[in-house]
């Protein structure tokens, strides 16, 4: 039985948009250390931060690899990963606008803006 309250329907959006916001900000995170290391001329897997946030990112990744094809290298795999994140983060930025819209009410509104 599925309730169309908006209630539960937020709370559904905003926990998958968690879900994607964690992966998505570790991986971006990832790409920072990994230009600051090499800046600095050391190696991105000697750093500790670099090799936790790529422990973070792994199920994602992985995921990636199971799903493109064999040609693609596994060093675009994290440039897949983040594009795949930023495609389900904003369709669930855009589910929620449009959960909000179709209540009747402003987005702003519905996420508890002034």
């Amino acid at each position: 039985m599925f309730v169309n309250d908006l209630g539960s329907t937020l709370y559904w959006l905003r926990l998958v948009q968690l879900l994607l916001a964690i992966p998505l900000l570790s991986i971006v995170g990832q790409g920072v250390v990994f230009m600051l290391t090499r800046v600095f001329g050391q190696d991105p897997q000697a750093n500790f931060f670099y090799r936790l946030l790529a422990v973070v990112v792994s199920p994602v990744t992985r995921l990636c690899r199971y799903v493109t094809p064999k040609f693609i290298d596994d060093r675009h795999m994290p440039l897949v990963a983040l594009s795949l994140l930023v495609v389900g983060y904003a369709w669930t930025m855009f589910a929620i606008a449009d959960a909000c819209h179709r209540h009747g009410l402003a987005v702003a509104q519905c996420l508890g803006g002034p």
